[in-house]
């Protein structure tokens, strides 16, 4: 038998630990999780915050002297941006680059650089802002938003310096053409008018069946565009295709040809001079005639000149008595592609100004016949492709060019009410292509702010036009040149003040005062109509 105090001395038997956690370690757990969701929450929002602008994500970080240049840097050339729109206007500061290829060279270099830099700010920020114990999925979450925001400041980089690329391309193809002569060029000065020393400026446009660069073009269609540059009122001269007896300009080459000073005769035989049957002695031609005498005869034209652009910019100047300051040429071909790029055109078909159905292609013959026709517009309202919406505007077998003049003034007024902005811009690549392959111009780069500026007056202003047709008491087989220099004076006058008319008094039939009498208005007479005479 054990003692007493046996009993007492036998060890108790220890109760379990419990399980479950002290509740100071759920709420240490809790924490955490709190703390890295807070951390991942911010590192997404520093990184969006960097997109945003850069290097301010990077502020945040153990970066932050990078951040804070980087987020300098940018703000400064906001601020310069900033003080170039309101002191210049939007449209005049991006000329300014515009006509400089060298600064368009320049900014490709600056985007593709910084677009690096932006990214790399952007991936730096994400790998400082993210905390070190994230979890395997919000840490592939993390590296998803982040490259997804690299993509979308990359990609707009990418973009940008190709469109710095592709406008750089264009001006360079389109405004780096010399002068055809020394000295020959509208004048622009310095200062807030650039038109100061200038009072007109006169623009030969001509539509071309061919790309301006080519041999053979034949210039389908010829306008003198003469601008007031104080007022702005702008007269449209439209040349007849068909004038005859062109006058050529002194000191050109093709007098050696025809001495009697008129493109065709009489040294040329060009028996079809009768009304309504064309020849190759038609103004049209000129630019083929010149061409083809500067194969014939080399050296010629001097080195860089164009010869048939000079000899059509000099007998145009001749006929309508008006210096020539710049030359634009225009592939019809681009013109349709223009309007393809557009989506077309909805326009309100009209048969031909004789009644009958409008052909699509076709010439007269001797005989008075209509052939070679591709197809007949339907009269009615349609949408037309930039191809059937060209030749509306050049179909002239079955009526004359004064109805021709209307459907093109239809068709001009029809891209400036259906064109959109917003989806041209989007197409802005397409665009400048068909900009740079179809179109030439010897106006310089550096002067397109001024003309711009020449556009907004007349824009403003009233825009009349000179037409050269039989209506007219011009024939285009036998042209009174110097009736013609009498119209064109007349449509570039600036109107004369409407005279207002001094009121009345006279004496009332009693004698014993006056009546007043209103003056009376003159009536407006009703405008000539025509078939064309509305769109």
């Amino acid at each position: 038998m054990q003692p007493d105090g046996a009993a007492a001395q036998e060890p108790r038997p220890q109760a379990a630990p419990d399980p479950s956690p002290a509740p100071q370690d759920g709420q240490r757990r809790s924490q955490v999780r709190r703390e890295l969701g807070s951390g991942f929450r911010r590192s997404l929002g520093l990184t969006a915050l960097g997109t945003l602008l850069p290097g301010a994500g990077l502020t945040q970080t153990r970066s932050r002297w990078v951040g804070w240049t980087i987020l300098g840097v940018t703000l400064a050339a906001l601020a310069v941006g900033a003080y170039g729109l309101l002191t210049q206007g939007a449209t005049s500061a991006a000329l300014m680059v515009v006509a400089r290829p060298g600064l368009l060279r320049g900014a490709v270099i600056v985007i593709a650089l910084w677009g690096l830099v932006w990214c790399a700010s952007i991936v730096l920020t994400a790998v400082q802002a993210r905390p070190g114990t994230l979890d395997r999925a919000r840490t592939r979450l993390l590296a998803a938003f982040t490259t997804l925001m690299v993509l979308v400041v990359g990609g707009g980089a990418w973009t940008a310096a190709d469109y710095a690329l592709i406008t750089q391309d264009t001006v360079e193809v389109v405004f780096s053409a010399p002068p055809a002569r020394p000295g020959v060029g509208a004048k622009v000065v310095e200062g807030d008018d650039p038109w100061a020393e200038q009072a007109r400026v006169n623009l030969l446009l001509l539509g071309s069946d061919a790309g301006s660069d080519r041999v053979g073009t034949r210039t389908d269609s010829m306008i003198v565009a003469s601008i007031d540059t104080r007022s702005g009122r702008t007269t449209l001269i439209s040349m007849p295709r068909n004038l005859l007896k062109a006058p050529l300009a002194p000191g050109s080459p093709l007098l050696a040809r025809y001495p009697s000073g008129r493109f065709g005769s009489p040294e040329r035989s060009c028996a079809q001079n009768e009304p309504g049957v064309t020849g190759q002695c038609m103004l049209t031609n000129l630019y083929n005639e010149a061409e083809a005498y500067a194969v014939d005869h080399p050296g010629a034209y001097p080195q860089g000149v164009v010869p048939g652009r000079e000899e059509i910019r000099g007998a145009v100047q001749q006929i309508v008595g008006l210096t020539i300051d710049h030359v634009v040429v225009i592939d019809l071909k681009g013109f349709s592609l223009l309007i393809d790029a557009m989506g077309g055109l909805d326009i309100n078909v009209k048969n031909a100004g004789t009644g009958g159905p409008l052909p699509i292609g076709g010439h007269v013959t001797a005989d008075q016949r209509i052939v070679d026709v591709k197809a007949y517009f339907t009269p009615g309202r349609q949408h037309l492709d930039g191809w059937r919406s060209l030749w509306y505007a050049r179909s002239r077998a079955a009526d004359n060019d004064t109805f021709r003049q209307a459907r093109q003034r239809c068709v001009v007024q029809a891209i400036v009410e259906q064109v959109n902005p917003a989806k041209m811009v989007g197409q802005y690549p397409q665009l400048a292509r068909i900009a740079r392959d179809n179109i030439y111009t010897d106006i310089p780069a550096q002067s397109l702010p001024a003309f711009v500026d020449l556009v907004e007056r007349a824009q403003k202003a009233k825009v009349n036009s000179v037409t050269l047709t039989l209506d007219d008491g011009i024939t285009p087989w036998d042209p009174d040149y110097a009736k013609i220099r009498a119209l064109v004076r007349k449509g570039i006058a600036a109107p004369k003040p409407a005279k207002t008319p001094t009121p009345t008094t006279p004496r009332s039939p009693d004698g014993a005062g006056t009546a007043t009498r209103t003056p009376r208005t003159p009536a407006t007479p009703s405008p000539t109509t025509t078939p064309y005479a509305q769109c």
